[in-house]
């Protein structure tokens, strides 16, 4: 009983001496506290000579150069080689050296590269019956040995002609599809097959000359 009070006392005591001594006086007994109060660490940032950045990150370029560059225009030299470029192609078509082409084409949502006599498998249901003759329009690339001609997004429809045909409709292989959902007592198997158009690459001709313009375009179609 004695020992408890005197704890209690000591306490008490404790508590009375702490209250009477100021803070700012227990603060000032760090021997960093006097530097950072003595500076005006708010304008830190506004110093002169003061480092912005850690020395191991490289500084953020500014917005504008301090220098000034000149763009050269380059415009005559390009039109001089896209005519050299086009007159070589040109003679290789004149004289018919083009050699086997080969295009990416577009068909039915999906891009396909083809050559002549290649078969192409296009997935789900597609108008087209056995025998049809079908021109395909969207050409994406057209390419040789010796040159690439690029669309943007596809190729002139009067420059490029590739002729197909439809030789088989189908079905593909049976497919499953099970689907389980645990401690649930949930189970179930779909068999499907999907339509299947088989189309054979006949011809790919380039028509006319690159790089020419025609004064009118499009009178072979109807729409």
């Amino acid at each position: 009983m004695a020992c408890s009070n005197f704890s209690r006392l000591l306490q008490l005591g404790a508590r009375a001496c702490t209250s009477t001594i100021a803070s700012n006086t227990i603060a000032r007994q760090s021997p960093l506290v006097p530097k950072l109060w003595d500076l005006n660490v708010r304008y830190y940032r506004k110093m002169k000579g003061v480092p912005r950045h850690l020395p191991w990150f490289p500084p953020k370029p500014p917005a504008t150069p301090d220098y000034q560059s000149e763009v050269v225009d380059q415009s005559e030299e390009n039109e001089k080689l896209i005519t050299e470029v086009s007159k070589e192609i040109n003679k290789q078509i004149a004289e018919d050296k083009t050699g086997r082409l080969f295009a990416i084409v577009h068909v039915a949502g999906k891009q396909f590269k083809v050559t002549v006599s290649d078969i192409i498998i296009i997935r789900g249901y597609w108008p087209p019956n056995i025998g049809d003759q079908i021109k395909l329009e969207k050409v994406l690339l057209l390419g040789s040995k010796d040159f690439t001609l690029v669309g943007r997004p596809i190729l002139n429809r009067e420059l490029v002609s590739i002729d197909a045909t439809v030789i088989e409709k189908t079905l593909s292989n049976t497919i499953t599809h099970f689907r389980f959902r645990k401690r649930k007592q949930y189970r179930r198997i779909h068999f499907y097959k999907y339509q299947h158009t088989y189309v054979r690459i006949n011809s790919i001709t380039l028509n006319g000359e690159v790089n020419k313009k025609l004064e009118v375009e499009g009178l072979d179609r109807v729409y």
